[in-house]
């Protein structure tokens, strides 16, 4: 049995696709498919993540038939994480990531500026899984963000600390995620 609890998707299914962004000016609008595609990946991909501490990356590719899939999966560090480059002529629509285990003093329960940027200088949208479970859709172009679903809606850490950081917000854009870091731009 594994260490963390592990929530059946198709109990989230139904929640998560009436939450689909449609962006008006975003970099591609997130559909419902997508969103059924990576809350599965990110179900495996977060246990993963907390069970070994480190993060797990890559694409989220849709192919001609409208099927999605993920390039092939690229394991970083503690805090960090490259994706392996795709083959020319995919159809990438989004980057995709996990933030390991929790850890004191680190602010994973939100997308990282690094994260947000670099999806942004990409001009892809991005998705982000937390030690705490929840799961984020970032905006590509905007660089604004939201959660799909909370706190626990993903594998989370047992070790889990909740709001550390104080309390975590639905939404940010780029700058209120500079101000939750104490940064300016």
């Amino acid at each position: 049995m594994p260490p963390f609890p592990v929530r059946p998707v198709r109990l989230l299914l139904p929640v998560l696709l009436s939450l689909c962004l449609v962006l008006p000016q975003g970099a591609r609008a997130q559909s419902a498919q997508e969103t059924a595609f990576v809350v599965g990946l990110m179900e495996s991909m977060n246990a993963l993540s907390v069970r070994f501490n480190r993060e797990v990356c890559g694409y989220v590719l849709r192919h001609p038939n409208g099927a999605y899939s993920s390039t092939k999966v690229s394991w970083g560090g503690h805090a960090s994480c490259a994706s392996l480059p795709t083959v020319d002529g995919m159809d990438v629509v989004s980057s995709w990531h996990t933030h390991a285990a929790w850890a004191r003093g680190y602010d994973g329960e939100v997308p990282s500026i690094q994260d947000v940027e670099g999806d942004m200088r990409q001009r892809i949208n991005g998705w982000v899984a937390t030690p705490g479970g929840r799961l984020w859709h970032v905006d590509g172009q905007s660089g604004s963000m939201r959660q799909v679903c909370g706190r626990g809606c993903l594998p989370e850490d047992p070790n889990f600390f909740p709001e550390e950081h104080g309390p975590v917000g639905e939404a940010y854009t780029l700058d209120g995620l500079y101000a939750r870091f104490g940064r300016s731009r």
